[in-house]
């Protein structure tokens, strides 16, 4: 049954910004079950993220199994969405989505909210027009850890309880912007570390829509973002250190956490409002 607008009954008008694999075809039918999906604003990820043409072949041949890796577990999570919604559809080349026909599109419909998932960095026409109404989903715990490849860093750095993801309001300053809700994903000592992304990504669109609805009814407040933490990017996630990534989590990285995983939380604390 689809989450309605408590005001006046009727469902919140949304638009998606978004990419085109399974995960965020996922994300996009979870919002439309509970809100008025308007419109998906699909990019194309960059080529640079899987191009291996400079590495030396065994690195190669690494990443590539990577991302077939990759591609496997999210059809094991979310085979079922191989299709956007029902809903106005806008494909764009990437580092498309500031466009003007984007911003014009957007003025047009002027929802209730604007989505964020997956796409390259939202510029400031859009931000300042739409302010306080463009929430971005970002994969990690900001500010711990913001920007790219944030929940497979903190495997890189023995930080595992730094995975999750936050529902935050889009800022200029990467990932920056106030929090409306965190969460960590239920993990198990032999999650790989797909599982561990899916498992966030198919946590976080069951909570989405209902992140949405209190917020829309002021039932809960922003919290600014304190602290630095790490800023990081998709060039500095290099085959090495993907590899000890591997290593660490084969070597009993997440059952070690898992030991301990009160105490450790404890010690990134995150936003967590109660939403019932």
């Amino acid at each position: 049954m689809k989450l309605r607008q408590r005001e006046n009954g009727i469902l919140m008008q949304t638009v998606l910004l978004t990419s085109n694999n399974l995960r965020h075809k996922y994300l996009a039918h979870q919002i439309s079950e509970n809100t008025d999906l308007q419109l998906v604003i699909t990019e194309k990820k960059s080529p640079a993220i899987t191009d291996t043409s400079g590495m030396d072949p065994a690195d190669a041949t690494f990443i590539d199994q990577h991302f077939k890796k990759r591609a496997a577990s999210e059809e094991d999570y979310f085979g079922a969405y191989h299709n956007f919604p029902e809903a106005e559809l806008l494909e764009v080349e990437h580092g498309m989505m500031n466009s003007g026909q984007v911003v014009e599109r957007l003025k047009a419909l002027d929802p209730v909210f604007i989505l964020l998932f997956g796409t390259s960095i939202i510029m400031s026409q859009i931000l300042n027009h739409f302010k306080n109404r463009v929430i971005n989903f970002h994969l990690g715990l900001s500010p711990y850890y913001r920007g790219s490849a944030t929940n497979l860093f903190p495997l890189y750095y023995n930080e595992p309880e730094c995975i999750g993801a936050t529902l935050h309001l889009a800022s200029a300053e990467v990932d920056r912007g106030a929090i409306l809700y965190q969460f960590r994903p239920e993990i198990s000592k032999d999650d790989s570390l797909h599982d561990i992304g899916n498992k966030t990504i198919l946590k976080g669109g069951k909570l989405l829509p209902k992140v949405l609805e209190a917020y829309r009814n002021t039932e809960i407040e922003t919290i600014e973002q304190q602290g630095a933490g790490r800023v990081c990017k998709i060039k500095d996630l290099t085959p090495e250190k993907l590899q000890k990534i591997y290593q660490n989590i084969e070597q009993g990285l997440i059952e070690e956490y898992l030991q301990d995983k009160k105490r450790r939380d404890l010690a990134f604390k995150i936003v967590q409002p109660e939403l019932l």
